[in-house]
């Protein structure tokens, strides 16, 4: 077994007795055949079904805890825990705020928002008189994304149905069959589908919505970080995180985004190799 494979083994069982002290008010499938999560005196979280292959954690559950959280729901809560209350740039990675807690009435652009769990977290923190541009390019993501915004009554999240590219256009975007989180328009995979997408700059999107300035920026956008910075000239967010974890033509993604924004007059610190969190001077 490769070491790869034992990390995750290891970050899914960590991950499980996470979800045992979860406080869990009620959780199950909706009449639109949606699992959803109800914490107690918290948001209630949508999201997608449990696979077979998650069924050795959930079994590794208290016996009272499965009594409120079913199988299909097990993957929900699996989100809650990494999006909601971890907000990593990955499983197992840096924390999206590691340099820059959102503060109330901050502006914060989100970028891929993928179901919203951690658009959740953010209007919370950003309270009444922030706002949160929610980016989401793939449509069955944005149908759960809305559900959560709806449901939750989220009035400070703008929701943005598109990808995020240096200029505006359509994309043929891949995604690993039955992988809502590997949407690219760059990354090519074995057994992939392929979506016609609508892409834009951030100065566009940010543009259209109207907003004159952005406080924080997360970008994680499977390979194409350098291009959604070029498309970003007009705005000068105070702090930005990105996944970096895909290079290209041999030249380390990372570096390459390090060296765009240090010419911009931003600090930057790269953190495992792949995470870049940049702060403007």
């Amino acid at each position: 077994m490769k070491i790869s494979d034992l990390k995750y083994i290891w970050n899914r069982i960590k991950l499980t007795r996470k979800i045992s002290k979860l406080k869990i008010e009620k959780a199950g499938v909706d009449h639109e055949n949606v699992p959803f999560v109800k914490l107690i005196n918290g948001p209630v979280f949508y999201g997608l079904k449990s696979n077979l292959k998650d069924k050795k954690y959930y079994n590794l559950l208290p016996s009272k805890l499965k009594s409120v959280l079913p199988f299909e729901s097990f993957l929900v809560a699996n989100d809650i825990v990494i999006r909601y209350f971890e907000g990593g740039l990955m499983l197992g990675g840096p924390r999206k705020e590691m340099f820059y807690k959102t503060q109330p009435g901050d502006y914060v652009a989100e970028m891929g928002a993928y179901m919203g769990h951690y658009t959740i977290y953010l209007s919370e923190k950003v309270g009444k008189d922030g706002k949160i541009i929610a980016i989401e390019p793939m449509p069955d993501n944005l149908k759960i994304l809305k559900k959560n915004i709806t449901e939750n009554n989220l009035q400070n999240v703008i929701i943005v149905p598109k990808g995020v590219w240096k200029e505006k256009n359509e994309m043929n975007f891949n995604r690993k069959k039955g992988d809502h989180q590997s949407g690219s328009v760059e990354l090519n995979y074995e057994s992939s589908d392929t979506l016609k997408i609508s892409v834009d700059s951030l100065d566009h999107i940010l543009q259209e919505q109207k907003i004159d300035h952005i406080n924080f920026m997360l970008i994680q956008l499977n390979g194409v970080e350098p291009e959604a910075l070029e498309g970003l000239q007009g705005y000068r967010p105070n702090y930005i995180a990105i996944a970096a974890r895909y290079d290209k033509n041999k030249v380390h993604a990372a570096s390459l985004i390090s060296d765009i924004l240090t010419k911009r007059n931003y600090t930057c610190t790269v953190v495992k190799n792949h995470f870049v969190f940049a702060q403007l001077n």
